[in-house]
């Protein structure tokens, strides 16, 4: 259970009381936890029966109860649907992007079609929706309900319910970064583990130098060097060259086939033996424009390593 607070009833209350959830809100690094956090602390801090969060489905055709907080019974639940097409006019209000503050909810024109099903039903007399937004998109609502006698929410009250819902504006955005950075450090996991269990050789350069940026280990074995003594060779200089083909064309050729063709030639490897391979290669482009080839190597005749 929650300490109890003290109700709001000025500007410096206010302050005082948003500081204080935004350090209970972002406690936890789950947004779930984060979401019931707020929902409880917002309970507690205006005194109110019921407060609850709420997500717009990607069609836009629901919202869904993220988290309930019932102040009276200290507990949290979820699941609830409600469907835009039983409640048009409460839609048609929250997607116009601006709170919905009813003084008396069975009266105000969008939320009177709750009365029946919702309003009577839990006993709610006022509440004030606030939307939330995330990326200039409507996300859901935040739904604080009193619920008893109805009266008007104060000016404090209002600004309170917008804070919060800046708030869980922020948790969503904060959830999405640290989930775009999870699975960008699993598709980097992934693309270096594919790149050093590849039987072939592979070798990354400057598309522009030729210096190699990048080599897997199957690459150090054919041409008998360790990474470190790799990177920032000429690719060019790990290849003898071809009958037909001079070494500075290969790897322009390579590149501009995009891995349609390959070509025959010969490496180098550090004791000084040729290893004839099948050289294939792409143009890879990264970020702001930089340009790299991946130049794949299959060594021929059953030569795998250097000796």
């Amino acid at each position: 259970m929650l300490p109890p607070f003290r109700p709001l009833s000025s500007s410096l209350d206010l302050q005082g009381a948003f500081a204080q959830l935004s350090r209970r809100g972002f406690a936890g690094d789950r947004l779930d936890e984060t979401l019931r956090h707020l929902t409880a602390t917002t309970g507690q801090m205006l005194n109110i029966e019921r407060v609850s969060l709420w997500g717009l489905t990607a069609q836009r055709e629901h919202l869904e109860c993220i988290d309930l907080y019932e102040l009276s019974r200290d507990r949290h639940s979820s699941g609830l649907t409600l469907p835009a097409a039983a409640y048009p006019e409460y839609f048609r209000a929250l997607q116009q992007g601006e709170p919905i503050v009813a003084d008396d909810a069975m009266t105000h024109p969008s939320t009177q079609e709750f009365a029946s099903d919702h309003l009577l039903m839990n006993g709610i007399s006022a509440l004030i929706n606030s939307p939330i937004h995330a990326d200039g998109e409507l996300q859901g609502v935040l739904c604080i309900e009193r619920v008893g006698p109805h009266s008007a929410w104060t000016s404090v009250q209002r600004l309170f319910a917008h804070a919060v819902a800046s708030l869980v504006s922020v948790a969503l955005l904060q959830h999405q970064l640290l989930s775009k950075e999870a699975e960008l450090r699993d598709a980097n996991s992934l693309r270096r583990a594919l790149f050093n269990s590849a039987r072939d050789a592979i070798l990354i350069s400057d598309a522009k130098t030729g210096h190699i940026l990048d080599a897997n280990p199957q690459a150090e074995k054919l041409f008998g060097r360790r990474l470190q003594q790799l990177l920032g060779v000429l690719q060019s200089e790990l290849c003898s060259g071809s009958k037909d083909l001079d070494t500075r064309d290969l790897f322009k050729l390579l590149a501009r086939t995009a891995g349609a063709e390959s070509v025959r030639s010969e490496v180098l490897a550090d004791n000084g033996k040729l290893i004839p391979v099948e050289i294939s290669g792409q143009v890879v482009q990264l970020e702001k424009g930089k340009e790299v080839v991946q130049g794949v190597f299959r060594p021929l005749d059953g030569e795998s390593t250097a000796p």
